[in-house]
């Protein structure tokens, strides 16, 4: 008997493959009988996929941005139902990260090829998160960053949206405790990093597991356009850790009690703090190309 899988399509997000693409590669997985369902809304692809997990389907996969995958995880978080991804979207870091091919047909061809593993997941509130979360700085330029603009411009429509940031951004007193330690006082950006890319172009969380049970906090203190350009050669460095008005450290609960303080998951906007953020230790099953090796995953450390 053929495994089925639901693949959830977000047909308004960057690069999705056409549909004719993608049904002539789904019918194309030996073994696999893959239905296709399209998103109608925001968290529509959270339906979508809890449903899918509780009728029993072996696989569901995300057919578009990070935000996207963002939603087919936190369906299928806690289920025995596995993700798994076609690029689309934005900056497509959960691909890039995992090495999933680019072309639909070699990616759905992973659900009968490749390995499944259990991973993580960040929890922000009772939100999941797979990639990271941000509070502060870059939250901000989430929040005031319209979808049309990632669709027309795509990852340059973040950068030259933090760097008009920047410039007006300025950091507040904000009430934080990580794992029972007080870390109080003046905040401009704080990141926890469950996997290891931000945005698909730096490697800010370089020693991030996937499966070590804990979150990678980064604080940056004070900050502007200025420093924010100082640092940047220090984390090409992987060196940005002993820089002042930085803090960094591995945690397993984050909490913001400040109100008003905006927040991002995964590339989205969630809202705003008093927020509390913890880590699901092997919450979600993922399936990555046969024989990954990764840094993400201490099986795979030398």
């Amino acid at each position: 008997m053929a495994k089925r899988a639901l693949m959830v399509c977000n047909p308004i997000s960057r690069g999705v493959p056409d549909g004719d693409v993608l049904r002539a590669a789904a019918v194309a997985v030996p073994g696999w009988q893959i239905d296709i369902e399209s998103t109608r809304a925001a968290g529509h692809a959270i339906e979508l996929a809890r449903a899918a997990a509780a009728r029993g389907y072996d696989a569901v996969v995300a057919c578009g941005g990070d935000g996207t995958v963002n939603e087919v995880a936190n369906g299928v978080a806690r289920s025995q139902t596995p993700l798994a991804v076609v690029r689309g979207g934005t900056a497509n870091v959960w691909a890039k990260e995992i090495g999933v091919p680019k072309q639909p047909a070699r990616a759905l061809r992973l659900l009968a090829s490749g390995e499944t593993r259990a991973v993580d997941l960040g929890l922000a509130g009772e939100r999941y998160f797979l990639l990271m979360a941000g509070v502060g700085f870059d939250a901000a330029i989430v929040r005031d960053l319209s979808s049309a603009a990632k669709r027309r411009f795509g990852a340059a429509a973040f950068v030259l949206s933090g760097l008009r940031r920047a410039i007006g951004y300025r950091a507040a007193d904000a009430e934080l405790v990580a794992d029972g330690e007080s870390l109080s006082g003046r905040l401009h950006w704080a990141l926890l990093g469950n996997t290891r890319s931000y945005g698909g172009l730096l490697n800010i969380f370089d020693r991030a597991r996937l499966d070590d049970g804990r979150l990678d906090l980064l604080l940056l203190r004070e900050a502007g356009l200025g420093r924010l350009l100082w640092l940047l050669p220090f984390v090409l460095l992987h060196r940005h850790r002993s820089r002042a008005h930085l803090l960094a450290r591995e945690v397993t609960s984050f909490n913001v009690a400040t109100a008003g303080l905006p927040v991002q998951i995964d590339g989205e906007y969630l809202g705003e703090t008093p927020l509390s953020f913890s880590v699901a230790p092997s919450a979600l099953r993922v399936i990555v190309p046969p024989g990954l090796r990764s840094l993400l995953f201490s099986r795979d450390q030398p």
